[in-house]
């Protein structure tokens, strides 16, 4: 009988890339932000599954800040950020319930008038 000198890792190792393949191609990936703000409720809200491409969060917090992906901006800053979007990017527009709508109006304006169409407006069901 022939004696085994060492374990033949190639399939295990090939095994374990195909599953690694296969989580992250059916993995949802969520954009997630760490400023707090209080969305605005729907009574009844449904989601929608977008396809993969470029996403871009917008929020504003109760005071009137502008956060572009986290980053503090300007309307300014903000709306030259916008100019540099694709076409085909998608925007999720976090506004805190107790900010003034004009800064919402304003930054919906500014994503329509440069071309930008895919855009989401977070809110919490009652």
């Amino acid at each position: 009988m022939k004696k085994i000198d060492s374990l033949n890792l190639i399939p295990f190792i090939d095994i374990m890339l195909v599953l690694l393949v296969i989580v992250l191609t059916s993995a949802s990936f969520v954009v997630r932000s760490h400023i707090q703000v209080d969305v605005p409720r729907l009574e009844d809200t449904q989601g929608q599954n977008a396809q993969q491409k470029k996403t871009h969060s917008i929020t504003i917090d109760k005071e009137g800040r502008f956060f572009l992906d986290d980053k503090l901006l300007g309307l300014g800053e903000l709306k030259a950020e916008i100019k540099s979007f694709e076409k085909d990017t998608q925007v999720i527009i976090r506004s805190d319930r107790q900010s003034d709508l004009e800064y919402f109006l304003e930054v919906a304006t500014t994503l329509r008038d440069n071309g930008i169409d895919d855009v989401y407006v977070t809110t919490e069901q009652k």
